[in-house]
């Protein structure tokens, strides 16, 4: 069954990677929330997606040579750890590894064991390849994706094979790739067998994120998760 997440929270009704997107994820009964983080220069674990503040508070703070404090000043920037104490027991938490701050992970590896909740409802992802294979280092008892366009990754639309050849060689337990038409129930079918969770990203319609629902994938994040997965349910009732 495809497991809906609420990219950034449900940031379609409230701000992106805050806790009131968060809040109104575990509100309307997601199936879990997709987040970001970086590390501020004290080191704290933020939820943010962007190097600066630019974008989501009009000033262009750097997050990794600025302090929590100064960043709050700013923008209601939350720690992962108060993203984490908001998910609810069998939701789904996916959180994105940004940057290449070699501290992340240490830091990471910090708050998770400081949290009290289930582990198994955590995943892993990342852009960089380098990134996703050191969280092998220090989480191997997590879920790992690496996030891809597979087109651009390949130069056109690879073969299952291909994927979790890259895939194992990354030490990766699983592939997020941008939702593409060219995916088949057969392709995703293949990477099951491979033992890979398969993840999409980039739905950019409701009627693609139905269209990747329809292949079997495990999870895709959407901005407005809960009413897709309202769609998808319609549809197969």
């Amino acid at each position: 069954m495809t497991c809906f997440l609420s990219h950034r929270g449900e940031s379609d009704d409230a701000p992106e990677n805050t806790l009131a997107a968060f809040r109104l994820a575990m509100q309307r009964d997601s199936d879990g929330i997709e987040l970001d983080i970086r590390l501020t220069s004290d080191e704290c674990v933020v939820c943010v997606h962007d190097e600066t503040l630019k974008r989501v508070a009009g000033i262009p703070l750097p997050i990794g040579e600025s302090t929590l404090a100064d960043l709050r000043k700013h923008h209601p920037l939350p720690l992962l750890a108060e993203a984490l104490d908001l998910l609810k027991p069998g939701k789904h938490m996916q959180i994105e590894l940004k940057g290449n701050d070699k501290n992340l992970l240490p830091a990471l590896k910090t708050v998770l064991e400081q949290w009290k909740g289930n582990k198994a409802q955590l995943a892993l992802s990342s852009f960089e390849k380098e990134t996703i294979q050191s969280a092998g280092v220090f989480f191997p008892e997590l879920p790992r994706l690496l996030l891809t366009d597979l087109k651009t990754e390949f130069g056109s639309f690879p073969s299952a094979a291909q994927v979790s050849e890259s895939m194992k060689s990354l030490n990766c337990t699983g592939v997020s790739f941008k939702a593409d038409r060219s995916a088949s129930r057969e392709f995703v079918n293949q990477l099951h067998a491979n033992g890979l969770r398969v993840v999409c990203w980039g739905v950019s319609s409701d009627e693609l994120g139905i269209a990747m629902a329809e292949l079997g994938v495990d999870a895709m994040t959407s901005n407005h998760a809960v009413a897709l997965r309202r769609i998808w349910r319609e549809k197969q009732s």
